[in-house]
C-alpha cells in the first residue's frame, strides 16, 4: 500500500523533476515509480502510481500540491450554482487517459512477475476534498453540506459515482488486478460477489471475521495496522506472525491495512516484508 511514497530516497529524487501532477500525467514517470519499491523489496504486488485528486481534475476544477501542506483548491465548492462548474461525468473517464497508460506499461514492464493494483479515491472522500479546499480533519464543510444542501449533495454525490465508475472500469481494462475499498468493512459480502478474485481489507476487520463473512472462495488481502511499522523490528515480526495465524494459510495475501507514511523507516518496511516471508514458510510446513 502506497508503496512508491516519500519514505524511499530514490522516489524523492524521481519526484524532484517536475511537480506533483506533471508526474501523475506521465506514464513512464509512474510507471518507474511503480517499480521502484518492487527493485528494493521483494514484495508480491505493485499498486500504480497515482493520486485520488486527478478526478476533481478532470471534472474541471484546479488542484495544486503545496509543499508542507499537501493538495489545495483555490476554487474549493462554496455554493449548489458552484456545481454548474464541473464537466460532464461521463468525460472523466477519457480525460484520465494516462492512468489507463500507466497502468498498461507497468503490466507490460512487470511481466507477470506480480500482478498490480490500482485504486480510486470513494465519492465521499472526493467531495470532502473538493468543498473543503482541502485536507481536513473534521470535514466540517462537508458535513455541512450535507445537512444544509442535501439536494447539491446527493447531485455531487452522484456526479462523482459517475465519474468513478467507467474510471474504475477502465483501470481492470487497462490492466488492474486488486481491490481495496477502505473503510469497507459494512459491505465485505457484497464486495466478495463483485467478481473480484481478491478483497483487500483495512485494519479494522478481524481476519477471523472476514473469512467467515465472505467465504472460502475469494482471497483476502490485507491486514496489518501502518503504525505498527512505528514499532521495533522485533514486535513487527510478532504483529505480522499474529496476523498470519489469524488468516490462515489458504487464500491470503498479507499486507497492510493502508498506506505507509513519509515517515516511516525503510528498514522497518524490509523487516515487515521479511517476516511475512519467513513465517509464510513456516505456516506452510504445519
Amino acid at each position: 500500500m502506497r508503496q512508491a511514497g516519500r519514505y524511499l530516497p530514490e522516489f524523492r529524487e524521481t519526484r524532484a523533476a517536475q511537480d506533483f501532477f506533471s508526474t501523475c500525467r506521465s506514464p513512464e514517470a509512474c510507471c518507474e515509480l511503480t517499480l521502484q519499491p518492487l527493485r528494493r523489496f521483494p514484495l508480491d504486488a505493485a499498486i500504480i502510481f497515482s493520486d485520488i485528486l486527478v478526478v476533481p481534475q478532470a471534472l474541471g476544477m484546479e488542484v495544486t500540491m503545496v509543499p508542507g501542506k499537501g493538495p489545495s483548491f483555490p476554487e474549493p465548492l462554496r455554493e449548489d450554482r458552484d456545481l454548474e462548474r464541473l464537466r460532464d461525468p461521463a468525460a472523466v473517464a477519457s480525460e484520465l487517459g494516462y492512468v489507463f497508460q500507466a497502468i498498461t506499461l507497468t503490466r507490460q514492464q512487470l511481466a507477470g512477475r506480480v500482478p498490480l493494483i490500482g485504486f480510486a479515491g470513494a465519492p465521499w472522500t472526493l467531495m470532502t476534498y473538493m468543498v473543503e479546499g482541502g485536507s481536513s480533519s473534521t470535514m466540517a464543510q462537508a458535513k455541512r453540506w450535507l445537512y444544509q444542501r442535501p439536494q447539491a449533495s446527493h447531485q455531487l454525490l452522484r456526479i462523482l459515482t459517475d465519474a468513478l465508475v467507467p474510471y474504475l472500469v477502465g483501470q481492470v481494462a487497462a490492466g488492474a488486478q486488486i481491490i481495496f475499498a477502505k473503510d469497507g468493512h459494512f459491505a465485505l459480502e457484497e464486495l466478495a460477489q463483485a467478481g473480484y478474485e481478491v478483497v483487500g481489507l483495512d485494519w479494522t476487520v478481524a481476519p477471523e471475521k472476514a473469512r467467515e463473512r465472505v467465504g472460502k472462495t475469494v482471497t483476502l488481502q490485507g491486514n496489518l495496522d501502518p503504525c505498527a511499522l512505528y514499532a521495533s523490528e522485533e514486535e513487527i515480526g510478532r504483529l505480522v506472525q499474529q496476523m498470519l495465524n489469524d488468516f490462515g494459510p489458504q487464500r491470503y495475501i498479507a499486507n497492510l491495512g493502508h498506506g505507509l507514511y513519509p515517515d516511516m523507516d525503510p528498514e522497518h518496511v524490509g523487516a515487515f516484508v521479511d517476516a511475512v516471508h519467513r513465517y509464510s514458510r513456516l505456516l506452510r510446513q504445519n
